[in-house]
């Protein structure tokens, strides 16, 4: 059976955008924060071995997309504690390996981060329990704590995320 390309569910690309996050100290949350967040999803393409980004209008299961989030600080002041997010929409499951900057931490509901690969206690048959890594098609988001994000510059993360056929079983 042939697999057409379908189109890249607005509402996930919406639902991403929705729920970027820049959480910076409260200092900052009572003045107008100078922090904003662009998003971009390209479809990642290898041709002749050499890797291009593409539009991501459509995919298909097993295409890649690469996001990347810029944070920009149009404040003249620096930005201390920037806590950058990024959420990986059902449907798709983080490519592991593919977070940069370096360190980042994943999360299986966007609210408690922990450091990569999770890690989840699985009660065996036997009464005894067993530390597992929990499935990449589980991460819900991503985040990197960026220590302080100077006025006038930007900070990039980006991740990748490969379109399923089906959703994972819960």
């Amino acid at each position: 059976m042939k697999s057409l390309p379908i189109p890249l569910p607005i509402v996930l690309l919406g639902a991403l955008v929705a729920s970027l996050s820049v959480a910076t100290p409260a200092a900052h949350a009572q003045q107008k924060d100078p922090v904003a967040v662009n998003l971009t999803a390209k479809k990642v393409v290898v041709k002749n071995g050499k890797e291009t980004l593409e539009s991501a209008d459509k995919a298909k299961p097993g295409d890649v997309i690469q996001y990347e989030a810029v944070y920009r600080n149009s404040g003249a002041a620096p930005v201390q504690g920037l806590q950058a997010t990024v959420p990986v929409p059902e449907g798709l499951t983080f490519v592991g390996g593919s977070a940069t900057p370096a360190g980042a931490q994943a999360s299986l509901d966007g609210k408690t981060f922990q450091p990569i690969p999770l890690m989840r206690e699985v009660k065996k048959v036997d009464g005894t329990t067993l530390r597992q890594a929990v499935p990449l098609a589980e991460y819900r988001a991503l985040r990197w704590s960026i220590d302080r994000l100077d006025g006038g510059k930007n900070v990039a993360v980006q991740l990748r995320a490969e379109v399923r056929t089906n959703p994972p079983a819960k």
